[in-house]
């Protein structure tokens, strides 16, 4: 939940400003007058309308990003699908299911990767947002992502001991993101990315090796 403070002529005034500013459907706010304001007499005396607003931006981003998400899916020809939604705060998932699933991952989760990013775009979530967005298609980050990640501190824990670098698939940067944040809790390793294009191989590195 967020709230403005904002100042007008009038209570109406104050209200339209935010709105056209913001540009957020006034569904999703609630008004409280802290200052009606006052025209005063002669132009003495006068005073300004101030009022808070407070923002469900949880609500709005979460209906916001199911609808986007519906007209680009209607858009590219996908007829047979159902999206859920999930709050696991601070994150929104989307989940997609579908018949047409490996279409909508593709291949090694690029498809996914691009609804991602085009969301994220559409959406315009500023960087003080409390909330992220996350799509997914049958649950794959958890299938998926969390095996990578889980074989990723295996793989650590080995070059910890033996000193040897190892290196893991090639990944989209949607996998590599989480990989690479996964490596920092694991101490004595560093990682690395390597490869041409947005497909890179990532390699898990003794930390004091040069």
């Amino acid at each position: 939940m967020k709230y403005f403070e904002v100042e007008g002529s009038s209570v109406e005034e104050a209200l339209n400003k935010f709105l056209l500013e913001n540009k957020i459907p006034r569904e999703f706010l609630d008004i409280e007058v802290i200052d009606p304001g006052s025209k005063g007499i002669l132009g003495f005396g006068k005073r300004n309308a101030k009022i808070k607003v407070k923002f469900d931006e949880n609500e709005y981003i979460k209906r916001r990003s199911k609808v986007l998400l519906s007209e680009i899916l209607d858009k590219a020809g996908f007829t047979e699908y159902r999206i859920d939604v999930k709050e696991d705060f601070p994150n929104i998932i989307l989940n997609i299911e579908s018949p047409d699933s490996n279409l909508l991952i593709g291949k090694m989760g690029q498809t996914l990767e691009a609804l991602q990013y085009i969301i994220e775009k559409l959406l315009n979530i500023d960087d003080n947002s409390d909330v992220k967005v996350i799509i997914d298609v049958e649950n794959y980050r958890n299938r998926v992502i969390e095996n990578l990640k889980e074989r990723a501190v295996e793989l650590a824990k080995k070059v910890v001991k033996t000193r040897k670098v190892e290196k893991l698939p090639p990944m989209i940067p949607m996998v590599r993101k989480e990989i690479h944040n996964t490596l920092k809790s694991v101490q004595g390793v560093r990682t690395e990315s390597y490869g041409d294009g947005n497909i890179k191989t990532i390699y898990i590195i003794p930390e004091d090796l040069k």
